[in-house]
């Protein structure tokens, strides 16, 4: 595998979407400052992208390890690549923030893609919670006391769930029309497809040369050479 792109796999992508966020923060400050405000919905989107951001930080890196209770119904020495591996979970990341910072520098990021993004906001709050809570007892059922934390969690209360209430505020204030929960629906169906469902059924290798190196949060809590809980 050619180093360069190995590194974009495990890093690249990520400072990529730390420039994507910084290239929004400045637009939206001088398009303040010459009195050309952005819309709403095209802030809404821009902080779509930073708050992503943020999230796929604490995930993969600070404290990172999300990928090895996504996987924890693998065996032990496969939790860092199957069934999610490096190259799988860029794709969703990366791809969402792709999608969205075209539509915003396009300013196509419309009423439709808004209400898939609120959808998508309170499903990470839930995913997290839920996440939390089986991670705990996973590991207290091994006699383990990790806390109520899952890595993703802080930035999914902190974050997504402020923006998620940011979008009603703003659909409540604006009407919401039928086509908009239709249309918002049929596109979170779609992109779940295809930057989560079809990349994983299609990428997921026990052989996959796209490994995480390390299981972030759980590292404390696990046996770092062979991956396991204590007494697997």
């Amino acid at each position: 595998m050619d180093a360069a792109w190995a590194w974009f796999v495990s890093w690249g992508w990520m400072y990529v979407m730390i420039a994507m966020s910084v290239t929004l923060v400045v637009q939206m400050v001088v398009a303040r400052q010459k009195g050309d405000s952005w819309s709403s919905l095209r802030k809404l989107g821009a902080l779509t992208v930073i708050v992503l951001t943020f999230h796929v930080w604490e995930e993969w890196v600070i404290p990172g390890g999300f990928h090895y209770f996504y996987n924890i119904a693998s065996a032990p020495g496969l939790r860092d690549r199957y069934p999610m591996n490096e190259l799988t979970d860029m794709i969703t990341n990366f791809g969402g923030a792709v999608i969205w910072f075209v539509l915003v520098e396009l300013d196509k990021y419309g009423r439709k893609m808004s209400f898939a993004v609120m959808f998508f906001s309170f499903a990470e709050v839930a995913i997290h919670l839920l996440g939390a809570g089986q991670s705990m007892q996973d590991f207290y059922d091994a006699g383990v006391y990790t806390g109520f934390y899952g890595p993703g969690l802080v930035t999914a209360l902190v974050c997504w769930l402020p923006l998620g209430v940011a979008y009603i505020i703003y659909f409540v204030g604006t009407g919401i029309a039928w086509k908009d929960v239709l249309g918002g629906a049929v596109i979170l169906a779609a992109l779940s497809f295809l930057l989560i469902t079809f990349p994983e059924s299609t990428l997921k290798s026990e052989n996959t040369p796209y490994v995480f190196d390390n299981a972030g949060w759980y590292e404390q809590f696990i046996d770092g050479e062979t991956g396991a809980m204590p007494g697997e």
